[in-house]
């Protein structure tokens, strides 16, 4: 019978032969799901390192706005009225109201400075007895001429970090707070540089 030509049957009624046959024809490849989970695995590292890189910078950024202001409201508090003295030692020449608004607009400008950030700690403390020594020499004599020398030093030091605000800050902007950098007292002469030798 032809049945029985081809070999034997197996208990579904194919023939071994047949399944010999399909078992040599190859076969698509099936679809990697390696590339799949890789592909997840990139996005998911991806995220968790966005993830990590904003913690750090915000962590980094919460650790410098926290120094930041204990350095401004130390030299807010322990460096500007290091200055306030000096307005008992009024000049002869200069009347007392005058000459207390110079002291009172330098202990201004001291405050805009060490709030800039520009000084650390260390730089305000020597600043604190810089200004100590100052308040401790002066007299009603001498107290015109080192004040308009102190203001020399800080403007040489510091730049454009004290010089007077052009424009004032906008209502609502990161600026608003800042204290104003107060122009230079009129009455305190510019000390004026040596002449050079020719």
């Amino acid at each position: 019978m032809a049945s029985a030509s081809n070999g034997h049957t197996n208990g579904n009624g194919h023939s071994s032969a047949q399944w010999s046959v399909e078992s040599m024809i190859p076969q698509p490849p099936a679809a990697p799901e390696e590339d799949g989970v890789s592909g997840r695995k990139f996005v998911i590292l991806a995220v968790i390192g966005v993830l990590l890189t904003w913690g750090a910078v915000y962590l980094g950024f919460r650790s410098w706005k926290a120094n930041y202001e204990a350095l401004a409201a130390y030299g807010e508090t322990q460096v500007a009225p290091l200055i306030d003295p000096l307005a008992n030692r009024v000049p002869a020449d200069i009347e007392a109201a005058t000459w207390k608004k110079a002291v009172a607009d330098t202990h201004g400008m001291l405050i805009a400075l060490t709030g800039s950030g520009m000084l650390d700690r260390a730089r305000m403390e020597e600043l604190g007895a810089e200004i100590t020594t100052l308040v401790q020499n002066a007299t009603p004599a001498t107290a015109l001429k080192d004040l308009s020398h102190f203001w020399d030093q800080l403007e040489r030091r510091a730049g454009p970090v004290i010089s007077s605000e052009v424009t004032p800050a906008r209502p609502g902007s990161r600026n608003e707070k800042r204290h104003p950098r107060l122009p230079r007292p009129a009455i305190l002469i510019r000390e004026q540089p040596p002449e050079k030798k020719g």
